[in-house]
């Protein structure tokens, strides 16, 4: 069953003024987002294995080393699953009493047991996958959805309750495993097929202009979509997720079946 926690729960604990810097540790499309959305409440500082990719910064926003990232008020680790473990190493060691350490990983089975395993026992956690992001956004919006599938000490939970009355986010708890399963059909399903049409090159159609029906359209948008997902959101998808393989499986022997049908009638 999922909880949710909406802008006016009191469940949640404590100030939500005790969060004023802000560290992301990697800059891609989401953690930019997430730079310019924490800088309307706290300074923010950035790091990223690749110096070059912090660029254009948001006013309030700084380039840092990881420690320095490390001992701010909240640590997210913007980062796709194959890079977590390695940037929780790099943050652990440097970690305030009172930091968060929030991951964004959209499949959380394997994503929250990392968090669990290899940060320290004292530590503050929250272990999260938001339902949105980029290619076109670039702030946080009221009302969008954020799912969390694990937090630990106090501070995660004032965290939660400054996410939800401070960004206006639509709360909820999922188990893990519960998340991962419904993500396998939701997000895992979506991507696998988008990328086999991107490989048909469904959107480069002779007289697609002239011929295209409604149904097709919403397919090409999907394959239009999936042209901007990076490899490492693929993989995250499909191999991080424990429940992935067996909904691809199934896919494909339905689609043999009908390719049978087909063939016998």
């Amino acid at each position: 069953m999922s909880e949710s926690l909406a802008m006016g729960d009191t469940r949640a604990m404590g100030s939500t003024s005790a969060f004023e810097s802000f560290g992301i540790v990697g800059f891609g499309h989401f953690g930019r987002m997430l730079a310019g959305s924490f800088a309307d409440h706290g300074r923010v500082l950035v790091y990223d294995e690749n110096p070059a990719s912090v660029v254009a910064l948001h006013d309030g926003v700084e380039s840092a080393s990881l420690e320095e990232v490390a001992k701010c008020d909240v640590v997210v680790l913007a980062v796709p699953f194959s890079s977590l473990e390695r940037a929780i190493q790099g943050v652990r060691d440097h970690l305030s009493p009172s930091s968060v350490v929030m991951d964004v990983v959209s499949t959380k089975e394997l994503a929250t047991e990392l968090l669990q395993s290899k940060l320290p026992e004292s530590a503050n956690i929250l272990a999260t996958h938001p339902l949105f992001g980029p290619p076109s956004m670039t702030h946080v919006e009221q009302g969008q959805h954020l799912v969390v599938t694990f937090t630990r000490g106090e501070r995660a939970e004032q965290l939660v309750e400054f996410l939800a009355h401070e960004f206006g986010l639509d709360v909820f708890r999922v188990d893990p495993a519960k998340h991962d399963e419904s993500m396998a059909y939701m997000q895992a399903l979506p991507f696998f097929i988008a990328r086999a049409l991107v490989r048909l090159d469904i959107l480069d159609l002779k007289d697609r202009e002239l011929l295209a029906l409604p149904s097709f359209e919403k397919l090409a948008t999907i394959a239009a979509i999936e042209q901007h997902h990076t490899q490492e959101m693929f993989d995250t998808s499909q191999r991080s997720n424990l429940h992935a393989a067996k909904v691809r499986k199934r896919f494909l022997e339905v689609l043999a079946e009908l390719d049978a049908e087909l063939d016998e009638s």
